[in-house]
């Protein structure tokens, strides 16, 4: 007798609770998957950042290779170069991605050359307007994240 009544109290403490567990999973999946997808947000800048930085210190460091007897227009030879080696540099990137940052021809990458100092900036305007992932807007709250409004790699050599 003492079975059937642990046995039947088991049962209707089970239908007692038989949602909960999926209440707590969908709560503790919301909470891990936007824990999850901030981690992936944020590395994508700061991937994004750092290969920028990389390519226009590279851009820059390819500078030095020009001879500044071989040509008239040294300035113009240089720019070409440096665009040449920071679209060489960011071939990894997506093509639409690619050519939001560096334009037709690396014609984006800005090359100022003052004096004995080059400076080379790559930058991808308007971040924050078109992520490379979608920012996620949480109901109520809004963006998830802070975004950058641009995001933006220098890198400055002194030529003398």
């Amino acid at each position: 007798m003492a079975s059937i009544k642990s046995t039947l109290r088991k049962s209707t403490s089970r239908q007692c609770q038989s949602g909960a567990a999926a209440i707590e999973f969908a709560m503790l999946f919301m909470l891990f998957f936007t824990l999850f997808y901030a981690l992936v947000t944020y590395a994508i800048v700061f991937l994004l950042q750092s290969s920028f930085v990389f390519a226009a210190s590279e851009g820059a460091r390819s500078a030095i290779a020009v001879d500044p007897m071989a040509s008239t227009n040294v300035n113009s030879v240089m720019a070409a170069r440096v665009r040449h080696t920071v679209g060489s540099t960011l071939t990894w990137l997506p093509e639409n991605i690619r050519q939001h940052v560096l334009g037709e021809n690396n014609g984006n990458v800005v090359v100022d050359v003052a004096g004995d100092s080059l400076t080379v900036r790559v930058v991808y305007h308007n971040y924050s307007g078109n992520p490379v992932i979608p920012i996620l807007n949480i109901p109520g709250y809004g963006p998830m994240l802070p975004m950058p409004l641009h995001l933006q790699g220098n890198a400055r050599i002194n030529l003398a």
